[in-house]
């Protein structure tokens, strides 16, 4: 959840435009992400020119916004650009298996 949030949140208040490498992610795993957002009804405007996308035109539906709202606990320990990472590593562990990626 805390990838989504921080994709919408980022989106949101074009503070600046969230990438791949901002939260560990391949670029297929992200565009593929993007395209569920989309999809889910939470993203809308996304430009997409030949094999790439573009988030700078993109905007929030009331429901991602909605989202944002229902998740807002997440802003108390929502880091910095350079500290997504770590904060999504959290969620990653305490929802884990405990088994080892390959």
């Amino acid at each position: 959840m805390r990838v989504g949030y921080s994709v919408l949140k980022e989106i949101h208040e074009k503070a600046f435009i969230p990438s791949a490498s901002d939260y560990g992610l391949t670029q297929i795993e992200f565009e593929n992400f993007i395209l569920f957002l989309e999809q889910k009804g939470y993203v809308e405007r996304v430009l997409r020119v030949n094999e790439r996308f573009y988030l700078n035109p993109a905007r929030l539906t009331a429901k991602a916004i909605d989202l944002l709202e229902e998740n807002k606990h997440y802003i108390e320990s929502y880091p910095e650009r350079s500290g997504l990472k770590a904060w999504i590593q959290v969620e990653k562990e305490l929802y884990s298996n405990g088994a080892e990626a390959e």
